[in-house]
């Protein structure tokens, strides 16, 4: 009788154990190739590109007179989810801001990452500014 309770509580163990291992690997693989991007190389790679038209802030001066239409950066997580910016980095974003066509810039994964981890910090700080 003990024999056969401790078959069961040795395959109980040996079960659970393959459960744990699958849901951890399971997880691994779901989340392979995401990246966790880095605010400070984001902001490097904003001030290249982004920041020659726009503004970080609602209220900072246009970094070009000329145009003055183009969004606050921090204004991105207000009007999209920071992360369904990712797709549109990776083709090509198209618009234009005063009759001017954005620029056409090619990112790699680690730097649409560290692009969106400035973007979504830019839009906390923006959330947590007093209103005026």
């Amino acid at each position: 009788m003990k024999t056969r309770i401790r078959k069961s509580s040795l395959v109980i163990l040996i079960t659970g154990a393959a459960a744990a291992t699958f849901l951890i690997v399971s997880n691994q693989l779901a989340h392979r190739g995401e990246e966790q991007g880095d605010i400070a190389r984001g902001k490097a790679i904003a001030e290249q590109t982004c920041l020659r038209c726009h503004m970080e802030f609602a209220g900072d001066p246009y970094p070009d007179p000329e145009i003055t239409t183009a969004p606050p950066l921090a204004s991105f997580g207000q009007r999209w989810p920071i992360e369904n910016l990712e797709e549109a980095l990776a083709e090509g974003i198209t618009v234009s801001h005063d009759q001017l066509t954005m620029p056409e810039f090619t990112f790699t994964p680690e730097t649409i990452a560290d692009l969106l981890a400035y973007l979504d910090d830019l839009s906390q700080r923006a959330d947590a500014r007093p209103a005026n």
